[in-house]
């Protein structure tokens, strides 16, 4: 299965910048059962900064063909569904100063349903330290809150045709409104 990052961000007159500095096309291999039972963890595979003048939200979803399933390239038999759930792939974003509002694992959803790992969709007050962080800064000045570190989590099953799948996970930083 291969996976691909996309970066977007808010625009306006302000600076806003999501910045990835490692890991945007990543491939998980899978070669026994157990590993298609438990799940394979890409740790720490994808890093990326953040810079900005402004309040900021951050949100992760994912971006396919057919919303909310994985994008099949290639199928290599006819037995089993060709139909998978993005909600296989796992993540964990960390920052240094454990400023997530998503502390472990979670699924991951189509980014018309994403996920704010800071923010939310609302106004939020403006958080200066701990959870939730969203103090205009930039990785330099502030490493413990402006820099992640995303780890992957894909446990398919064994209930997939064999073959190539693909998706996009979209990153996305926005002015806090």
């Amino acid at each position: 299965m291969v996976l691909h990052i996309t970066v977007s961000f808010g625009i306006s007159a302000q600076t806003l910048n999501l910045e990835i500095t490692k890991g945007t096309d990543l491939s998980f291999t899978f070669n026994t059962i157990r590993q298609y039972t438990s799940g394979v963890v890409l740790g720490n595979a994808t890093e990326f900064t953040i810079d900005t003048t402004v309040d900021w939200d951050l949100y992760v979803g994912t971006e396919t063909f057919s919303a909310g399933e994985w994008d099949l390239i290639e199928t290599y038999s006819s037995s089993g569904t060709t139909s998978i759930p993005v909600s296989i792939l796992e993540i964990r974003a960390d920052s240094p100063g454990r400023t997530s509002q998503q502390s472990s694992f979670f699924a991951l959803q189509d980014i018309s349903t994403p996920t704010y790992l800071i923010g939310s969709t609302a106004n939020d007050i403006s958080i200066g330290t701990g959870v939730g962080t969203n103090d205009p800064g930039d990785p330099i000045a502030d490493p413990f809150t402006h820099k992640f570190r995303v780890s992957y989590k894909l446990t398919p099953g064994i209930n997939y045709a064999p073959g190539i799948y693909s998706l996009t996970v979209v990153f996305t930083v926005a002015e806090d409104l």
